[in-house]
Order: C-alpha cells, then sequence, then structure tokens
C-alpha cells in the first residue's frame, strides 16, 4: 500500500503540484505544506514535525520565478531529514515507454515525450509542453507551457524556456540558462545565457578591483 504524500514546497506553484497529486493517486492521502522561506534560501521546515520521513513520501514543487536553484536547495534539504521524494506524472501526458524520467520531475497534462528522450531529476514540464525523439533535459531545468523542443535537442541543468518559445532541431542549450523572450531558439547557446524583457542587464559580477556586467 502506497504511504500517504506530502506535497511542499516554498511558493504557491505548491497547490498546482497538489491538484495534480490529487488527480494521480485519487485514492490516496494527500496533504499539502506551503514552507516558510526567507531570502530564497533560509526555509523554515518545522512544519514538516507532523509528517514523518518513516511514514510519508514527498513531492517537491519550486517555481521557476523562485530560481530553479532554489529547487535544487529545497530537494537536498527534504532528502537530508530522511525523505523519498516521487515525480508527478499527469494521466493526460503521453510519455514514450522508452522515456526516462529522473527522481521528482512534474509533469503537468497535455506533455508529450517522444521516444528515446531523457527528463532529469526535478525537472518540470508545464501544460502541453512538447518534446521530440532523443532529446536530453537536464536537472532541474523548467519549460513553461506550450514549449516545443524538436527532436535531438539537448538543455543543460537548471535552464528555463519561457512559455510560447521552441528549440529547433539539434538545437543545444548550456547550463543555467535564462530564455524568457518568446522566440524560436536554434544553433548553440552558450552557459549562462540571460533572455528577459524585464531586466537588460540582469547579471554582475563583483570583485575587490572591478565590476564586470
Amino acid at each position: 500500500m502506497n504511504k500517504p504524500l506530502l506535497v511542499t514546497g516554498p511558493d504557491i506553484s505548491v497547490r498546482s503540484a497538489f491538484a495534480l497529486a490529487q488527480e494521480i493517486f485519487p485514492q490516496r492521502r494527500i496533504e499539502l505544506l506551503q514552507t516558510p522561506v526567507e531570502d530564497y534560501y533560509r526555509f523554515d521546515l518545522t512544519g514538516l514535525a507532523g509528517f514523518s520521513a518513516e511514514e510519508w513520501e514527498v513531492a517537491v514543487a519550486v517555481n521557476e520565478f523562485f530560481i530553479n536553484d532554489v529547487r535544487r536547495a529545497f530537494h537536498e534539504a527534504i532528502i537530508a531529514l530522511g525523505y523519498h521524494e516521487v515525480s508527478l506524472i499527469s494521466p493526460c501526458a503521453s510519455v514514450d515507454e522508452s522515456v526516462e524520467i529522473g527522481e521528482g520531475a512534474i509533469l503537468y497534462a497535455g506533455v508529450f515525450v517522444g521516444a528515446g528522450s531523457h527528463i532529469g531529476h526535478h525537472a518540470v514540464l508545464r501544460p502541453n509542453v512538447f518534446v521530440g525523439e532523443e532529446v536530453e533535459i537536464g536537472n532541474y531545468v523548467t519549460l513553461e507551457a506550450n514549449v516545443a523542443i524538436r527532436e535531438l535537442s539537448y538543455i543543460g541543468h537548471f535552464t528555463t524556456v519561457c512559455a510560447n518559445s521552441s528549440l529547433l532541431r539539434s538545437t543545444r542549450v548550456g547550463e543555467h540558462c535564462y530564455l524568457n523572450l518568446m522566440r524560436q531558439y536554434s544553433g548553440v547557446i552558450q552557459d549562462a545565457t540571460f533572455y528577459s524583457p524585464i531586466f537588460e542587464n540582469p547579471i554582475r559580477f563583483f570583485s575587490s578591483s572591478k565590476v564586470v556586467t
């Protein structure tokens, strides 16, 4: 018999994950716990005291706008307490039987994943994402709603691709990229590439002698 499931995370996206879990496991006891957090990384995990790691499994939800790396930090904090994490895959998703899906991934309704593809640990695929054949999606990646990733493409760890965007065949996207412009991407996109209509120069590196933008 399945253990009861706790859906938890530090932001309001936990509500959508909770609704998805109820759809996936209609006969299972499922509880929701939004964990207080300060400065992104300081989690107040005291609420977990009522959910024993021996008796409960967990599903973790962290919004990409809360930074994908916070998803990693929250996951590591949960694992350190001895919890086992599960993936949430909508019954309305279409995933080829050859696809490998990492732990803690979340796939919403309408997702299609083609043969031979790999979805990394703690990746989030929002509704109606299309992933073609032989695609590699890294860990802690977020693909927003209606994203299309054509065959043989690669997306590195901690990257976000915004809604209604697409990657052409064999496109390679590096790690820690934030592709927040709705467009068709192609070719090779380097690590830490940041496209945003809101922040013109969002990344600054500070040292004792100079500032590089």
